[in-house]
C-alpha cells in the first residue's frame, strides 16, 4: 500500500468465509490477509451478518457459530491480525505489526428481541451494530419497508449506548432513521452509505441525514457496491465514487467521510474490487486535487478519530 494506512467500516468476510470454508488467507474473497502489505497500519471491520430470514434462537445460534468462526481465525493468524476494540489496541496492533479487526453485526435480528444479548455482543467484543438490514426485524425496518423503530428497538439503542455499541443506520429506513434521531444520545454512524443525490438508491442517505450524522459527531463510509455508486449500476471509472465524496465535502463532511467497502458482501466494480485497490482510491483522491493530509482523513484519519472518540 502506498497510503499511511486504513480504516474499513464495513465488510462481510465473515460470512463468505465461514459459509464456503475458507481461511482468512484464501484467494476468493477481496479480503485475505496476504494481499496487505506487512507493516501497514491496516483496521478492517468484519461484520456478522444475520440475514432477515433468521429470526429468534437460529439467529442467537447463527451469531455464535460466527464468533467461534473469527475466534478461529483470529488464533490461527494471531501473528497478523489482532482484535481491537478501541484506540490503543488499534495502536498496539499497529505497533506489533498487526493487522487491527473490528468485530460488527449486521442485523439487530441477531438480538432475538432479548435484552441480555447486547450484553453478550459487548463482551465478544462487538462495536458496531447495523440495526437492521433490508427487511424487518425486532428493532425496526430496513430500506425496503416503511415502518420506524419498534418499542423493543427504542429501549435497545438505549442498552447499546450503554454497553458502548455503536449504532449503525446503515440499511435503517427514512422512518426509523427519523425515530433513532429523537433518542440517540450519543454519536451514531452509516458504516455503507453513499450520496442519495447522487445515486437514487433508498440505501443512501439524503443531504439531511448526512449531515445530522455530521453535526452529531458521527462518521459515514463510502460504499463500493456499483448500485450505490450509480444509478442502474454501470460504473466504469472510480471517477463515479469520487462524485460522492465531494458532494459529502460540499455538505462540510471533510471530517466525517470514511471507508466502508462491503467487501465480500456486494458486487464491487474492478477498480476496487480487493483490498489492496485501496491504492487506487487513495491516488484518484490525490489526483483529483483533495490533497494527502485529505486524503488520508478520508481513509484513515477520520474513522480513528472516532473510534478514539466513542470507544472506550
Amino acid at each position: 500500500m502506498n497510503t499511511t494506512g486504513f480504516i474499513d467500516l464495513h465488510s462481510d468476510t465473515i460470512m463468505v468465509c465461514n459459509r464456503e470454508k475458507l481461511d482468512f488467507i484464501n484467494p476468493k474473497t477481496h479480503i485475505s490477509l496476504d494481499k496487505v502489505a506487512p507493516g501497514t497500519h491496516w483496521a478492517q471491520t468484519y461484520a456478522i451478518f444475520v440475514p432477515d430470514e433468521k429470526r429468534g434462537q437460529d439467529a442467537v445460534d447463527y451469531y455464535r457459530e460466527c464468533v467461534r468462526y473469527f475466534c478461529g481465525q483470529l488464533e490461527k493468524y494471531s501473528g497478523k491480525l489482532a482484535q481491537v476494540r478501541n484506540a490503543a489496541d488499534v495502536d498496539n496492533a499497529f505497533e506489533a505489526g498487526k493487522f487491527a479487526g473490528i468485530l460488527a453485526v449486521e442485523g439487530g435480528a441477531a438480538l432475538a428481541g432479548r435484552m441480555e444479548m447486547i450484553e453478550e455482543l459487548a463482551k465478544d467484543g462487538v462495536r458496531f451494530l447495523t440495526l437492521t438490514w433490508n427487511g424487518p426485524n425486532e428493532i425496526g425496518s430496513g430500506s425496503v419497508t416503511h415502518n420506524g423503530l419498534s418499542d423493543f428497538g427504542r429501549e435497545a439503542i438505549a442498552e447499546m449506548e450503554r454497553q458502548n455499541i455503536i449504532v449503525d443506520v446503515s440499511h435503517l429506513n427514512d422512518e426509523g432513521f427519523a425515530d433513532l434521531c429523537k433518542i440517540a444520545s450519543k454519536p451514531f454512524i452509516a458504516t455503507h452509505s453513499n450520496s442519495r443525490a447522487i445515486c437514487g438508491h433508498s440505501r443512501n442517505l439524503t443531504d439531511a441525514q448526512f449531515c445530522e450524522i455530521r453535526d452529531r459527531g458521527g462518521i459515514v463510509g463510502l460504499n463500493y457496491y456499483r448500485n450505490f455508486i450509480v444509478d442502474g449500476g454501470e460504473t466504469t471509472s472510480i471517477s463515479d465514487l469520487l462524485k460522492h465524496v465531494h458532494h459529502f465535502l460540499e455538505l462540510g463532511g471533510e471530517n466525517t467521510i470514511a471507508l466502508g467497502s462491503d467487501f465480500d458482501g456486494a458486487d464491487i466494480p474492478g477498480y476496487l474490487d480487493s483490498v489492496e485497490k485501496v491504492d487506487n482510491l487513495y491516488d484518484a483522491l490525490l489526483a483529483d486535487g483533495l490533497g494527502k493530509e485529505l486524503a488520508e482523513k478520508i481513509l484513515f484519519g477520520n474513522a480513528y478519530n472516532f473510534i478514539r472518540n466513542n470507544l472506550k
